[in-house]
């Protein structure tokens, strides 16, 4: 699979973000590059400094992000990233990286159980 230009991926993840806007407020997402391989500087400056600020306004919370990387391109990363110095960090975001996609799905549903555990406090004489 090729590499998408900076305006299909725009698109791709501007379309996402309609989706939370008017269907469903998902807060946990998978994205999977093994396909595509490494983004560009331009994709992550772009999901940086307005993808990931336009989808907290949305959401109004914290939202998790799981990133899927072939494993060479995860050691790449792990060697050799520097994270762009026009590059912002968002305290709302939160990512973790994987080489598999069962793993990174894990990490995700542990999440949603981890809140639905807080959600729900022990109430004694119940279980």
């Amino acid at each position: 699979m090729d590499k998408p230009d900076d305006a299909t991926f725009a698109d791709a993840y501007l379309t996402a973000l309609q989706f939370l806007k008017h269907i469903f407020p998902i807060k946990l997402f998978c994205t999977d590059l093994t396909l595509i391989g490494p983004l560009t500087r331009t994709q992550e400056l772009w999901l940086s400094q307005e993808c990931y600020k336009k989808s907290y306004n949305v959401l109004q919370d914290d939202f998790f992000v799981a990133v899927v990387f072939s494993e060479d391109h995860f050691k790449a990363v792990v060697f050799n990233y520097v994270l762009p110095e026009t590059a912002y960090a968002h305290e709302f975001v939160h990512f973790n990286y994987f080489t598999c996609q069962n793993e990174a799905l894990h990490w995700l549903a542990s999440i949603n159980e981890g809140q639905d555990t807080a959600l729900m406090p022990r109430i004694p004489g119940l279980l």
